[in-house]
């Protein structure tokens, strides 16, 4: 037994429960049957079920209801539970199942409804209202504890209270009626009782606390595995201090209906006490309405009734996840080296941690038969976001030799038709190429199949970059690195992509693939077209020393460079997250700046910004959540709440 002490309505917690019960069944073999009381419930006990049913949360379709008694010459019972729930749900009437309290054989009547609960398998919930005299159901004082259905004289106490709730002389109440008995209610699998208010506090004591009594007839019920009782304050005052404590605590730690309902609303949800950042500006005072994967709406207010979950994130602030264009790998996972469904899904688990909901992984440069092998992979993947990820980042292998950086040289090369058509019909969104070494209508070809087409890995010159441009070249990979730098008679690659104003470009924020102040420079001109991006590899976010990348061994020095024996970078060890504060306290951009240049303007990049990159009706639900310092706290992943509780960025990969 369990009792349950709560400062909310009793009701409204009972079909909390009620609701968490019908949901958590999972038995196909019978159906779930619940038996109603047939004594008075107040009314909010079923208009808090009818809100559950009205928000399509619960069906009655498969569920059948069977009354827990009926008063004799009487249909009281039964017109009141028709006229507060069973007229408003979707219940086939076949599956109600009540009794008539009008027959002349009440001995068949009550054989009836015993078998007809045998025969549905037993009452799956039973529930009751506590009386004053201790009373279950219609079974008083003194009655027998052992027996089934049948009818029943009913107490002078329960004729009194039932009369006021009905609001008829006490004269002119049943005096018999029909009742479920002991059998019946041993047999449930669960039996929840409501207590309310001071008239019933010596009973609660008495069926809590003493042995059991018939003089007590709810007391029985102790010996049931799974009754819970709940309880308002007036009702447990007469409690022992230990046993009001001990519910108390049970409570709080699990059994509140704010804990309960958390179980019921997998897909349906609010964001309360938030800074919403909606990817333009920040609103407060507003909730965010999540249901399945998409935002349903940022509203300014909830009504106070509303049947949905809370989740109170105490003033965070709440902005789009991030969305990184390049990244290797992370954790201590390798998209180059173990290219796999399981890689993918590792990445996305530690790429949220940091903020990053979505991610194109990036393929460095490696030959024909590889690049197959990976577009083979993601094309047998039905539905790449459900992972995070948004389709594949070719970086390579149609790249300058002098600007390489750590890729393999033997694999650069000038791109076949037969590759481009491949890559092409593949689910690869963006190349990065060196435009010196690709033909314009090569370029055009990539465009024109939907492919973002990126400057990188380039030592082409101003008017080299600046000519190709026009066929099709929307983005730069990681500006400034492996580019022919900007001089003062030559711009260079990196003068082209400064002075394009349409151009957007992603920036390694990490102070080690560029100086801050490089980065800063990079912001000023570019404001509005300038995308964070990580170029992380495995070792980010993990404690690896050491790792053997591109076939060359790379090791972190004490800078917290990626680097090889030659002392070149090979990617970099940082992650969104720290990138955004990078951006913030290092670079010199807003905090509302930041945030877009790690998601709306990716979005923008990708063309997904219609559904990716905003708080607003109908996008997608991936959020981050972050305290004042911009410290990831928590994300929302396609509509699924995720909490953490870390202080700095670091994961140890097991």
């Amino acid at each position: 037994m369990r009792i349950i002490i709560t400062n909310e309505s009793v009701y409204e917690w009972a079909a909390y429960y009620t609701v968490k019960c019908i949901l958590d069944y999972s038995e196909t073999d019978k159906p779930f049957v619940l038996s109603f009381p047939l004594r008075y419930v107040n009314k909010a006990y079923y208009q808090k079920l009818l809100s559950f049913y009205n928000d399509n949360i619960v069906s009655f379709k498969n569920i059948h209801i069977v009354s827990s008694g009926e008063y004799i010459d009487s249909n009281i019972s039964q017109k009141y539970l028709e006229d507060n729930f069973l007229k408003f749900i979707d219940i086939p009437k076949e599956n109600i199942h009540l009794f008539d309290g009008n027959v002349a054989n009440r001995k068949e009547e009550a054989r009836r409804m015993s078998n007809l609960i045998k025969e549905l398998g037993n009452i799956t919930l039973l529930i009751d209202t506590l009386a004053e005299d201790g009373s279950f159901l219609l079974n008083t004082p003194s009655s027998s504890l052992d027996g089934s259905v049948r009818d029943k004289k009913i107490s002078e106490i329960i004729r009194s209270y039932e009369s006021k709730k009905f609001n008829m002389p006490i004269e002119m109440f049943p005096r018999e009626g029909f009742t479920l008995g002991f059998e019946e209610a041993f047999n449930a699998r669960y039996i929840l009782v409501m207590a309310n208010g001071y008239e019933v506090s010596d009973a609660l004591a008495h069926c809590v606390e003493g042995s059991i009594s018939q003089f007590y007839p709810t007391s029985v019920l102790q010996e049931h595995k799974k009754l819970i009782i709940v309880a308002d304050e007036e009702s447990s005052s007469d409690l022992k201090v230990k046993t009001y404590k001990y519910a108390k605590s049970l409570e709080s730690k699990s059994l509140h209906p704010k804990e309960l309902i958390k179980g019921l609303y997998k897909s349906y949800y609010a964001l309360t006490n938030i800074r919403i950042f909606d990817g333009e500006k920040f609103i407060d005072g507003h909730c965010i309405i999540i249901e399945n994967n998409v935002i349903k709406s940022v509203e300014k207010e909830i009504d106070v009734d509303a049947v949905i979950t809370r989740i109170d994130l105490g003033g965070k602030i709440v902005a789009p996840g991030y969305i990184d264009l390049q990244i290797n790998g992370i954790g201590g996972y390798d998209i180059n080296a173990d290219p796999s469904i399981e890689t993918l899904k590792n990445m996305n688990e530690v790429c949220q941690r940091y903020g990053c909901t979505s991610y194109l992984p990036t393929i460095i440069t490696n030959s024909d038969e590889y690049m197959m092998k990976i577009i083979d992979l993601f094309n047998n993947i039905e539905d790449l976001s459900v992972i995070g990820v948004l389709g594949i980042h070719f970086e390579g292998p149609y790249i300058s030799h002098e600007k390489r950086g750590i890729h393999d040289d033997k694999f650069i090369r000038e791109p076949s038709m037969d590759m481009v058509e491949k890559i092409n019909a593949s689910k690869c969104v963006m190349v990065t190429l060196a435009p010196e070494m690709v033909e314009g209508e090569i370029i055009e070809e990539f465009a024109a199949a939907g492919k973002i087409v990126s400057v990188g890995h380039t030592n082409g010159t101003y008017a080299e970059i600046k000519d190709k441009i026009p066929y099709g070249i929307t983005f730069a990979t990681h500006l400034f690195n492996a580019m022919r730098p900007w001089g003062s008679r030559e711009p260079g690659a990196v003068g082209a992509v400064l002075e394009t104003k349409d151009m957007y470009a992603g920036l390694i924020c990490d102070g080690l693939h560029c100086d801050f102040a490089s980065a800063e420079l990079a912001y000023k001109l570019k404001t509005g077209h300038i995308c964070i991006v990580t170029d992380a590899i495995p070792p980010a976010a993990s404690d690896l020393k050491e790792y053997i990348w591109a076939g060359k061994k790379i090791h972190r020095d004490d800078k917290n460079r990626l680097i090889d024996d030659n002392g070149t970078l090979g990617g970099a060890s940082i992650t969104m997250g720290q990138s955004v504060r990078n951006v913030v306290n290092h670079v010199g951009a807003t905090v509302e700046e930041a945030l877009k240049m790690a998601s709306l303007y990716p979005a923008k990049v990708m063309g997904i910004d219609d559904k990716y990159g905003r708080i607003k009706e109908g996008y997608i639900a991936d959020l981050v959540i972050l305290d004042e310092n911009l410290i990831v706290k928590g994300v929302v992943f396609k509509g699924n709440y995720k909490e953490y509780n870390y202080d700095h960025e670091w994961v140890t990969h097991a």
